[in-house]
């Protein structure tokens, strides 16, 4: 499950647990988790075990002080290894969080959790794909299955036009890699993204932004060894959902054999 928890968990503790609890996840993504505090609330309401991928530089501001926005992985399974990839500081507010886990089986899955920039400078180039090539080359050096998964701020190509609102005075490497190109260079990298595979696209476009409908950002995206091991995938929604984030979480089931 992958989930944008929105300056989490503050007040919103409750509403957020009531959201994983009801898919009760063996691995837990969550980006926007604002203090080391929160994620030991997280992880003792939910009795998982936490991973910390500290920001490396803040994004938001609020009242005219630095936000930082950290990534966390809480899992069932305890973590096999851990390495936080700090990436292209210049371009990447966030790392790229690595965990490696060993799924029933025996098989040891690495996952890596992103949260790729919402703002786009005009005045630089390049940002977006500079924050793809850094989880791309992290990926491409990992052995065995992965699962890369998380808030990519980018559209899936051919589903739906840029969302409403989008900044047209962008320049267009930003608004190619937004409208569908950091999306389509992952699948061509050789990951799958799993919502497709259990539901082809019917021509209604998905959306995981509350506020912005046709806006699909999230994902969880599988390599080809676990193509066939994806055998459930969704978005979730409900009363809990729209009052604990301004994102819908995403889930999927891997199923795997001895």
């Amino acid at each position: 499950m992958t989930y944008n928890m929105l300056h989490a968990p503050g007040d919103r503790l409750g509403h957020l647990v009531d959201v994983v609890r009801s898919v009760d996840p063996d691995v837990l993504a969550c980006q926007e988790i604002n203090t080391y505090e929160g994620m030991m609330d997280l992880s003792r309401e939910l009795g998982m075990l936490p991973v910390w991928g500290p920001a490396n530089s803040h994004e938001d501001t609020r009242d005219g002080r630095p936000l930082y926005e950290h990534l966390v992985v809480l899992s069932k399974p305890a973590p096999k290894a851990v390495r936080v990839h700090r990436g292209d500081r210049r371009a990447m507010f966030r790392p790229v969080l690595e965990v490696r886990l060993e799924a029933p089986g025996g098989t040891t899955v690495t996952f890596f959790v992103v949260h790729l920039r919402a703002v786009l400078d005009a005045t630089e180039r390049y940002l977006k794909w500079r924050e793809l090539g850094a989880l791309l080359a992290v990926i491409a050096g990992a052995d065995g299955p992965v699962v890369a998964m998380g808030d990519f701020n980018a559209l899936p190509p051919g589903e739906t036009p840029p969302a409403e609102g989008t900044r047209r005075e962008l320049p267009e490497d930003h608004l190619a890699a937004f409208g569908g190109g950091v999306v389509a260079a992952i699948t061509e990298a050789g990951l799958v993204d799993s919502l497709r595979l259990v539901h082809p696209y019917t021509g209604t476009p998905d959306s995981t932004l509350l506020h912005r409908p046709g806006a699909r950002v999230d994902y969880i995206f599988v390599s080809e060894e676990l193509r066939d091991c994806v055998t459930k995938a969704g978005i979730v929604d409900g009363e809990a959902v729209t009052v604990a984030s301004d994102h819908r979480p995403v889930v999927a089931e891997l199923t795997f054999t001895q």
